[in-house]
């Protein structure tokens, strides 16, 4: 995300494996990454689902993550020369629409503020989400009933707002944002599926 928009303090990792990865090549990666990050503290490497996760530990707490997940669907080719070697960058369009997976399938916090940024600050739109998203969802034979993504989207927004109400945000300025980031999502994000 940081190659279209940098604004996240995290510094995490999110990768796909190509269809064509062994799996010797992708235990070898595993490995190189795994002994990357040793000399910079504790390092755990998990796995659940298509997804497997090298993280660096510090005081038992995930400081980076390194993730690669199996790719359900691709819409473009992925950018290349824009790290060095083989290393391609999902487009755009490719970056939202597994953003919006996330968002309907998990709704964690930094899901809504991904989309919620992307959005805001000019990379994208919500018409375009939802529409990418769809194409996404078709691809990988899932899911696109848009209704019922929007439901799952409107329940994580009611949990997000049970487990941290407004009122019981001290700071002033994040209890802003978020205000604004849930008028946004009910307003515009979610209203666009009426129009």
């Amino acid at each position: 995300m940081s190659h279209y928009i940098e604004y996240r303090q995290t510094k995490d990792v999110d990768a796909w494996w190509v269809e064509s990865a062994t799996s010797a090549e992708r235990a070898a990666i595993i490995t190189v990454l795994q002994d990357a990050l040793r000399p910079f503290g504790e390092v755990r490497t998990r796995a659940w689902g298509d997804v497997v996760s090298v993280e660096l530990q510090e005081e038992s707490s995930t400081v980076f993550s390194f993730q690669i997940a199996e790719r359900s669907a691709e819409l473009e080719v992925p950018l290349s020369g824009v790290w060095p070697g083989e290393i391609g960058v999902d487009s755009l369009r490719d970056l939202v629409a597994s953003k919006m997976v996330a968002l309907v399938e998990r709704g964690a916090p930094r899901d809504f503020l991904d989309i919620y940024t992307l959005c805001t600050k000019g990379q994208c739109s919500a018409v375009d989400c939802w529409q990418w998203w769809t194409t996404r969802q078709a691809k990988a034979k899932e899911n696109v009933d848009r209704k019922r993504a929007a439901l799952a989207v409107r329940t994580h927004l009611a949990r997000l707002e049970q487990v941290r109400p407004l009122a019981g945000i001290a700071d002033a300025e994040q209890r802003t944002v978020a205000g604004a980031l849930r008028a946004w999502f009910e307003m515009d994000f979610l209203g666009e599926l009426s129009n």
